[in-house]
């Protein structure tokens, strides 16, 4: 089918994207299950500068506020192939959302971990590929 007859070719960059953004919603719940559950048994006293007594909350706030969000956020990209535009603004907010989470994190918990950095490039990543693919369309 060509693009006339109805189809939308999506380029790497936006393939690429909603892969990131549905492993780091994979990535959110796993990690907010295991908060929940206590299966990494950290140490609550971390948790002296939060709001929070025990691992539970952080776990929830993990999926609501990064894992929900980056799953929204690959369905414009998916789903919504006429519409670009809305992916590329879902592919910003997601990686900025991962650069203020590990922003918050460092901030509130005041302890470093080696995920961090990690977490930080691929929000940077997620930017660069909304970036790239609105660069593509724009030609």
């Amino acid at each position: 089918m060509s693009v006339e007859e109805g189809s939308v070719r999506r380029p790497w960059q936006a393939w690429a994207l909603a892969v990131t953004e549905l492993f780091i919603t994979g990535q959110a719940v796993y990690g907010g299950v295991g908060l929940i559950t206590d299966s990494w048994q950290l140490p609550t006293e971390w948790l002296a500068r939060t709001p929070f007594d025990t691992w539970v909350g952080p776990g929830w706030v993990l999926i609501a506020l990064v894992g929900l969000p980056h799953l929204l956020a690959a369905i414009p990209v998916v789903f919504l192939p006429r519409r670009p535009r809305l992916g590329i603004l879902a592919g910003y907010l997601a990686g900025g959302s991962l650069l203020v989470w590990i922003g918050v994190q460092v901030t509130l918990l005041g302890i470093y971990f080696f995920l961090q950095p990690v977490i930080v490039v691929i929000g940077i990543i997620e930017a660069a590929l909304a970036f790239w693919w609105s660069r593509r369309i724009a030609r």
